[in-house]
């Protein structure tokens, strides 16, 4: 898999968020989804994890900061993979959170956490060094 950083953004037409009623939106503007969407989701670095991919040119990686994100909000809301999967599916907070409102299919699968934290665990085993604790990277 190669890497590339996510352009996830960038809001299309056709975003979700734009068919909310007003109430909708104001509801969602008090939610936790705002701040995690302004302030934890942009200071993820994707580029410290780019060492856990390949340099050719293969399909593209799921986007690591909604991976990273993804699990910031499981433990958030201390629940399992699956279950944070199902959030990001159905409920428009998680979507906005992980600045996913304008995808056609949310980008995670039910297997893009663990084998991103198994890449992370194989790095860490043959380098000592632990991506999650740099500096830089959240």
């Amino acid at each position: 898999m190669a890497f590339v950083a996510n352009d996830y953004n960038q809001i299309s037409l056709n975003d979700s968020a734009f068919s909310l009623t007003q109430r909708e939106k104001k509801f969602l503007a008090k939610s936790w989804a705002k701040a995690f969407a302004q302030k934890v989701f942009p200071a993820i670095d994707e580029e410290e994890f780019s060492v856990l991919y390949s340099d050719k040119a293969f399909r593209p990686n799921t986007p690591v900061n909604v991976i990273i994100g993804a699990m910031i909000l499981k433990e958030m809301h201390g629940v399992t993979d699956e279950e944070i999967l199902e959030s990001l599916i159905f409920d428009i907070r998680f979507q906005y959170g992980l600045h996913t409102t304008s995808s056609m299919e949310q980008p995670l699968s039910d297997r893009s956490l663990s084998r991103f934290r198994e890449r992370c665990t194989t790095y860490e085993a043959m380098t000592g060094i632990v991506l999650f604790y740099k500096d830089s990277c959240i």
